[in-house]
C-alpha cells in the first residue's frame, strides 16, 4: 500500500490545485491516520518512507518499485526528524520490529530539471516550497543516519531524454552511514546557497 500525501489533498473539501500548499496540513493528517489504521492492521512486513523534496520522482520511485501487497510506503517528503521521531514511535505502539522499516531519499541529479517539472505541475506551489523540501529532506536523512540504525538507501533521480523518463541510480561504495551523512550535508548545503542568492530563506 502507497500512502501519497498528496493524493490526500483531494480528499479535503474545496480542494483548489492551484492553492496546493494550503491544504497540505489538512491532507497530512489523512495520510498520518491512514497510515496509523495501517500499522494497526499488523499485516505488513515491510514499512518504507519515502524522502526527498518535491518533483524528485518519488512517487515514480515506489510506484515502479514498492507494489507489493506486504509493502506499507509513506509517501511524503521527510523534511522534519521531528515528524519522522513520531512516526518511528508509533510504530512501536503496534510492532517492535525496526528492521523492517527502511528510507529511501530521491535526489534529482540535476536540480534544475526537477525545478522546471515543479513548475510546470497542476499542484502549484510556491517557490519556497520547492527549495525546503529538497534541502531539508537531505538534512533529515543525514539525521537519521546519524542518530538512528534504520536502514537508509539514496538514489539520484535521471531524466533519460530518448526515452522521456525518469531512471534511478543507486548511491553505493560508501564505507560508512557517517560518510553518506557527509554527502548529504554537502548537496544540502549548496543547494541551500542556491536558495539564498535567488532570495529564500530555508530555516
Amino acid at each position: 500500500m502507497i500512502i501519497e500525501v498528496d493524493e490526500y489533498k483531494k480528499k479535503v473539501a474545496g480542494y483548489d490545485a492551484t492553492k496546493s500548499e494550503e491544504f497540505h496540513l489538512e491532507s497530512a493528517k489523512l495520510a498520518d491516520k491512514e497510515f496509523t489504521d495501517s500499522l494497526k492492521s499488523k499485516k505488513y512486513k515491510r514499512i518504507i518512507f519515502m524522502a526527498g523534496g518535491t518533483a524528485s520522482g518519488k512517487t515514480e520511485f515506489a510506484s515502479s518499485y514498492f507494489i507489493h501487497k506486504d509493502q506499507l510506503v509513506y509517501d511524503g517528503t521527510l523534511k522534519s526528524f521531528d515528524g519522522f521521531k513520531i512516526k518511528l514511535e508509533r510504530i512501536e505502539r503496534y510492532d517492535k520490529n525496526k528492521s523492517k522499516i527502511k528510507v529511501v531519499l530521491i535526489i534529482p541529479y540535476e536540480w534544475t530539471r526537477a525545478y522546471d517539472a515543479f513548475k510546470t505541475r497542476e499542484r502549484k506551489m510556491k517557490d519556497l516550497v520547492f527549495f525546503d523540501t529538497q534541502v531539508r529532506s537531505r538534512m533529515c536523512v543525514a539525521r537519521i543516519l546519524r542518530e538512528t540504525k534504520i536502514r537508509v538507501e539514496v538514489y539520484f533521480s535521471v531524466f533519460d531524454e530518448k526515452r522521456e523518463k525518469l531512471f534511478f541510480k543507486r548511491v553505493s561504495g560508501l564505507s560508512s552511514r557517517n560518510q553518506m551523512a557527509v554527502i548529504l550535508e554537502k548537496l544540502s548545503g549548496d543547494l541551500r546557497s542556491v536558495a539564498q542568492k535567488n532570495g529564500f530563506d530555508i530555516q
